[in-house]
C-alpha cells in the first residue's frame, strides 16, 4: 500500500469510474451533489480523505468525489492510496455511509434493491437461528464481516428475490416476508411442494375459488395493506406459513390474523373492585406442518 498526493483530473476520474467493477454500491445523489457544491465554491481542501484503489486498480473509496469532479470538470489536489487489499472495501466507512445492503451488493453482485431485501432477510434468519423471540427478529444490525458467512448459511439466488418481489407487488405483501417464509418452509418440505403455494398467490390466485388458502392469503394481504406494499415482514411470513399449512393439510381458514404482541392488560378484581394489571405473552410463531400425504382438498393430482 502506498499513498501519494497528486493532481486528480476529470480524465483520471473517468478511468477510475469505468474500472469500478469491484464496487457495486450505487452512487448516492445527495453525496455527489454535496461534493459538486464544495468544488464549485472552491471549498475543497486536501486532507487524509481522498481516493483509494485496490491492487487491481479498482476504485474502492472516493467514488462520490470522483463523480463530482467529472460533473464539474474541476481538478483537485488530493491523496490517492494505491494497492489496497480488495477486502479493504468491507471496512471503509462501514458504520457511516455503507449499509448492510451495500455490502451484500458488493459480495453478491446483486442489484442494490435486491441486495437490500437479501440483507433484511439475512438479519431475520440470523436472529431466528440465535433463538431470539420473533418479536426481536428485525432488531440489530449485520456487519460487513458477518455477511460472507450469513450468505453461505442462507443462500438466496437473485432470481428468487425477483420472483418474490413480483408476487409481493401483486398482493401488496412484504417481499422480505415472502423470502423468509419460503426459506423456513423449505427446511421441511421439498421445493416442488413449496412452490405450489407461492406460485398460486398474487395474480394466480384468481384461478382458485372458495377458501383456497392461496386466495385467502392474497385477499388478506390486499385487504389489510390497502394498496400499500407492506413491510411487516415477520408477521406476514407467519401468515404465509399458516396458509401453506392449510394448503397441504386441506384445512379451511378464514382471515389470516396477525400474531399478538406481548403486553399488559388491566382488569378489575370481581371481589374487591381493585384494578389489576395482568401481563400476557406474545403469540407463538407458527411451525411448519410436518411432511405428510398432501390433502386433495385444495390440490389435485395435476398440481403435483
Amino acid at each position: 500500500m502506498r499513498t501519494k498526493t497528486v493532481l486528480v483530473t476529470p480524465d483520471m476520474c473517468v478511468k477510475w469510474m469505468k474500472n469500478r467493477v469491484c464496487n457495486c454500491v450505487p452512487l448516492r445523489s445527495y453525496n455527489v451533489e454535496k461534493f459538486r457544491e464544495i468544488l464549485r465554491t472552491g471549498q475543497f481542501r486536501t486532507t487524509h480523505q481522498g481516493f483509494a484503489l485496490d491492487s487491481h486498480g479498482c476504485l474502492i473509496d472516493g467514488q462520490h468525489r470522483a463523480q463530482a469532479i467529472i460533473d464539474t470538470g474541476i481538478s483537485v489536489t488530493a491523496q490517492v492510496t494505491y494497492d489496497l487489499d480488495p477486502d479493504t472495501f468491507a471496512a471503509i466507512d462501514g458504520g457511516r455511509v455503507r449499509t448492510a445492503g451495500d455490502h451484500v451488493a458488493q459480495a453478491s453482485g446483486m442489484t442494490q434493491n435486491n441486495a437490500n431485501y437479501y440483507s433484511a432477510s439475512l438479519k431475520i434468519l440470523r436472529n431466528r437461528a440465535q433463538g431470539l423471540h420473533w418479536t426481536r427478529w428485525t432488531t440489530g444490525k449485520i456487519t460487513a464481516d458477518e455477511i460472507p458467512e450469513l450468505m453461505s448459511s442462507w443462500p438466496i439466488p437473485e432470481s428468487r428475490i425477483n420472483y418474490m418481489l413480483t408476487k409481493g407487488r401483486q398482493c401488496h405483501a412484504s417481499g422480505t416476508g415472502l423470502l423468509i417464509s419460503h426459506h423456513i418452509i423449505l427446511e421441511k418440505w421439498p421445493e416442488s411442494v413449496v412452490n405450489l403455494f407461492f406460485e398460486g398467490i398474487g395474480d394466480a390466485s384468481r384461478d382458485y375459488v372458495g377458501k383456497d388458502p392461496r386466495a385467502v392469503y392474497t385477499n388478506t394481504m390486499l385487504n389489510v395493506n390497502k394498496g400499500v406494499i407492506s413491510r411487516d415482514s415477520v408477521q406476514q411470513a407467519a401468515q404465509a406459513i399458516k396458509a401453506f399449512n392449510a394448503l397441504v393439510s386441506g384445512e379451511t381458514i378464514g382471515t389470516l390474523k396477525k400474531m399478538k404482541m406481548g403486553g399488559v392488560k388491566a382488569r378489575r378484581d370481581r371481589e374487591t373492585g381493585e384494578k389489576i394489571e395482568q401481563p400476557y405473552l406474545a403469540d407463538r410463531f407458527p411451525s411448519v406442518i410436518g411432511v405428510q400425504t398432501i390433502s386433495q382438498n385444495w390440490l389435485n393430482t395435476d398440481d403435483q
